[in-house]
Order: structure tokens, then sequence, then C-alpha cells
């Protein structure tokens, strides 16, 4: 079976892939937009204020991170719009992959597997949500 391949709703694989993908969703969606909302409203942890200043960021970015990632989690859990939640998920992904890429760049290599790891869950739950998704996704044929 290709990743592309919907799974048949009502079936005892689609039930258990969907299980996995909440679960999976659920693991990213915690520190993903629950920190946005920390990053939004607070400043954010002075961890993380920290690590933004040791890569060249300007603290501000933190608040436009937050505000996106609130954003996307809600489009991700409410799945009101497939396209919407596409977008989200593209936006998760360059979230985590610039963080890869800034930490490497910025000679800070040790830290750069984290937000890798988020990456792969990430892509983990997108991936069962493509698989399982009841709706038609965009630009996706019938059949």
């Amino acid at each position: 079976m290709s990743v592309a391949s919907p799974i048949l709703p009502g079936t005892s694989s689609a039930r258990r892939n969907k299980l996995i993908y909440w679960s999976v969703t659920s693991l990213l969606m915690v520190p993903g937009a629950g920190g946005g909302l920390v990053e939004l409203f607070t400043g954010g942890p002075a961890s993380v204020a920290h690590t933004l200043v040791s890569l060249g960021y300007p603290l501000y970015i933190m608040k436009i991170l937050g505000l996106a990632k609130v954003l996307g989690g809600v489009a991700i859990l409410t799945g009101r719009s497939p396209r919407l939640k596409e977008w989200a998920y593209a936006g998760f992904a360059f979230d985590f992959l610039g963080a890869t890429a800034s930490h490497l760049l910025a000679g800070e290599s040790a830290h750069a597997p984290f937000p890798f790891a988020f990456f792969l869950v990430h892509m983990t739950s997108y991936l069962l949500w493509y698989k399982t998704a009841a709706t038609r996704l965009p630009g996706t044929v019938a059949g």
C-alpha cells in the first residue's frame, strides 16, 4: 500500500491509524501550539529567548512565531479546512527545518537534532492524517 492511498473507514487498521495519528499529533501540538501561547503572551521562557539571541534573531520573532504556532495548532486540531490544515503542516515543517538549519549554521550542531526530531514526528502526523483523511485532500484524484 502506498503512502498516498487512503485506508477505508471503519476497518480496524483505520481505527488503529487514527489512534496513532491523534497520539502523535497531540505529542506534537502540546509543545508546539502550547509553547506558541507562552511565546505569544509572555515573551517566552528565558531559555528560548537566550537561544534566539545566540542564533542572531531579534526577540520579537518569538511573538510572530508564537502566533503562527497557535494558529497552526488550531488549524491542525480542528481540521475544518483540509487546505488550511496542509498549510499549517507546511508552516510547522518550515519552523522545525529552519530551527535545525539555524543551529547547524550557527555552529550549535549539538542542538540541531532536537528540532529535527520534532520535524520527524510532525511528518509522521502528516502522513497518518493523509492516509486516514475522510475528506479528499486538495489536489487528489478520486479513485
